[in-house]
């Protein structure tokens, strides 16, 4: 008997906690929902260590008005620093290359910390670099952004190509 009463006490005092639901704190507006929607992640690892990561938002779905002259993404980019100054260094400093469906970027530009366009990634830390990297457009149903280095392997990201 006393069990029950604690229990029924209990399902009264958290029973008028049910009216709100935690999913309302992450509501997003429509173009912030198709950028994570656009949003994919990769990592390279070797011999049990992260040698490079990748997330990327292809932005084109996300912007069709503003990016129709070629297929546009924003990627976040680690690598593994033998150095701990990542303001020092690049992609082409780790013999890493980006392509898209084989084809290399027509405009790779770094977005810097201030620039109100790294907030069009969900994603966003210090140890990462920000990119707006255009590629011509591709043709095909299809794309895939790799990222690829000799040593340490590659990653593919796939997206569906909206024409």
């Amino acid at each position: 008997m006393r069990f029950s009463m604690i229990a029924l006490a209990a399902l009264l005092a958290f029973g008028g906690c049910a009216d709100k639901s935690a999913f309302g704190m992450f509501a997003m507006d429509e173009t912030h929902e198709r950028a994570v929607e656009q949003m994919r992640s990769g990592s390279i690892i070797q011999s049990f260590e992260t040698k490079a990561l990748i997330s990327a938002v292809y932005l084109n779905p996300v912007y069709p008005e503003e990016y129709k002259d070629g297929d546009y993404f924003i990627a976040a980019l680690y690598f593994e620093k033998r150095n701990l100054d990542t303001k020092k260094w690049d992609i082409k400093d780790h013999g890493y290359t980006l392509t898209l469906n084989g084809i290399e970027p027509s405009s790779m530009e770094e977005i810097k910390e201030k620039d109100p366009r790294r907030a069009l990634i969900p994603i966003q830390n210090n140890w990462n670099r920000y990119y707006l990297v255009r590629f011509e457009n591709v043709k095909g149903s299809a794309l895939a952004l790799k990222l690829e280095n000799n040593q340490t392997g590659s990653v593919v990201l796939s997206y569906p190509k909206e024409n």
